[in-house]
C-alpha cells in the first residue's frame, strides 16, 4: 500500500473519530473501533484496492451513528468547544465593530475631551475616546462579555449536569434468612 493510500484511510479514520466524538463515545471505545475501522480498511485495501474499501465504508459520519449510540451521561465538551470558540468569535468581531464605529463618531464630532460611551449590547462594558490632532486613544473596560457569553455558550452545548444522570451500580441483594 503506497502513502497516498495510507493517507486517504488516515483521514477516513480522522473523520470516523470526529464523528465518534460527536456521538459522545468515550476515549478507550473509540480507540477500539479506530483500530477495527483501520484493521478493516487496509485488509479491503489489500484485496480490493484502497478506493473500493473507502467506498464501502460510506460516510464516516454514518458509518459512527451506526456503530454507537449516543451517551445521555456524558458531556459534550467537544461541541461545548467548537460553539464557545465560535462565540467568542462573533464576540470579538462585533466589538471590533462597535469600537471603530465609536472611533469614527467621537473623530466626526471634533470633541478634543474623553468620551466615554457604554453602547447597547455591551450592558456594564465603557468604551472611552479621546481624539486629538496626532493623537487617537481608545479604551475598553472590563470585557467581561468576551469571557462571560463564550463560557455560557460552553456550558449550555457541553451540558455538564449530564454527569449526574449516570447510572449507578445496583446494590446486591439482600440476603434473608438465619444468620446464625
Amino acid at each position: 500500500m503506497n502513502l497516498v493510500d495510507r493517507a486517504r484511510i488516515e483521514s477516513a479514520i480522522l473523520r470516523y473519530d470526529f464523528w465518534l466524538e460527536m456521538r459522545g463515545v468515550g476515549g478507550s471505545r473509540r480507540r477500539g473501533l479506530r483500530r477495527e475501522l483501520r484493521t478493516n480498511l487496509t485488509e479491503a485495501g489489500a484485496e480490493v484496492g484502497t478506493t473500493r474499501a473507502l467506498f464501502g465504508i460510506g460516510s464516516p459520519k454514518e458509518l459512527a451513528h451506526a456503530a454507537t449510540d449516543t451517551d445521555p451521561t456524558r458531556p459534550r465538551w467537544s461541541q461545548g468547544l467548537m460553539w464557545g470558540a465560535g462565540a467568542l468569535l462573533v464576540l470579538m468581531a462585533w466589538l471590533a465593530v462597535t469600537s471603530l464605529n465609536l472611533v469614527q463618531a467621537v473623530e466626526a464630532t471634533g470633541t478634543t475631551e474623553p468620551v466615554d460611551v457604554s453602547p447597547f449590547p455591551w450592558f456594564g462594558t465603557t468604551f472611552t475616546v479621546r481624539s486629538a490632532p496626532g493623537v487617537l486613544e481608545a479604551s475598553i473596560s472590563p470585557l467581561w462579555q468576551l469571557l462571560a457569553g463564550p463560557l455560557l455558550v460552553l456550558l449550555l452545548v457541553a451540558q455538564p449536569w449530564r454527569l449526574l444522570r449516570r447510572r449507578r451500580p445496583a446494590h446486591a441483594p439482600a440476603t434473608t434468612g438465619d444468620h446464625a
